[in-house]
């Protein structure tokens, strides 16, 4: 089946004399049809034949300019199928300061964050102890989904101690929480412990991110602290890993062993 966007795409007549490859002008194409979103994630691209035909080039030439964006990671092929445009892969330096709200919107393709829910809740006996809360009293339950271009990516599910009933709906939907704790509340975060795990969707989250309830899914918990080492919020982010990684960066000639430790700290 042809891709939704071939049939109007502005195809190009690669130069022979010109200093650049013709299969390095063909890449560049392709890369700039990706680009625009004239060929989006999971589109096929034109067939070798047609690209042939339409490039007046050789199929050597077409193999060797897809080659280049399958090694760059924008194009996948698919034995029988043909070659297709990837999904965007979103990185995220886990070491770094940045949150997922933060990066969703600095770095995913058109990116979209929606807020799920906002609300007093009862919470699971390990978040009601984190906060040190008595029985039955209610912190604040908070969802979102992000999505890139479209795709669910993360789903996060986070508690924020009950002082946060404060914050209107418009305040969750326009901050990320480390703001919320440092303007509005006036609590700022100061440090965090976080896990890297990997697990099942489940049938809730594979509703939230449309995969499926058995995929495996990458699970990132965090618990936020303030100057004072009090907890302030508690958050559990269930990523797709085929659009989402977790990167760790480090300064100087660091062990392996000790970075995992650090991540897992």
């Amino acid at each position: 089946m042809a891709s939704r966007s071939q049939k109007s795409l502005p195809w190009i007549r690669p130069e022979r004399n010109s200093p650049v490859s013709m299969q390095a002008q063909i890449a560049q194409w392709l890369e700039q049809l990706i680009g625009a979103g004239r060929l989006g994630a999971g589109d096929r691209l034109p067939s070798e034949a047609t690209l042939v035909e339409r490039l007046g080039v050789s199929r050597v030439t077409v193999r060797l300019a897809i080659d280049e964006l399958v090694a760059r990671g924008l194009v996948a092929r698919a034995h029988g199928k043909g070659s297709f445009v990837t999904s965007p892969v979103v990185q995220h330096d886990i070491l770094s300061d940045q949150a997922f709200f933060d990066i969703v919107l600095a770095k995913v393709p058109m990116a979209e964050v929606r807020l799920l829910a906002f609300g007093p809740a009862v919470p699971p006996a390990k978040v009601a102890s984190l906060f040190a809360l008595s029985s039955g009293q209610k912190a604040m339950r908070l969802e979102r989904l992000s999505l890139s271009a479209g795709r669910p990516v993360v789903f996060s599910e986070s508690w924020l101690t009950p002082d946060a009933a404060l914050l209107s709906r418009a305040d969750i939907e326009n901050m990320s929480t480390a703001a919320v704790h440092s303007v509005l509340l006036r609590h700022p975060i100061a440090s965090s412990a976080n896990a890297i795990g990997a697990g099942l969707a489940g049938a809730t989250v594979a509703r939230r991110l449309g995969i499926g309830a058995r995929s495996a899914v990458l699970v990132l918990s965090r618990t936020r602290f303030d100057a004072q080492g009090r907890v302030r919020e508690h958050n559990r982010f269930t990523v797709d890993p085929s659009a989402y990684e977790f990167t760790f960066s480090a300064r100087g000639d660091v062990p392996a062993a000790a970075m995992v430790r650090a991540v897992a700290a």
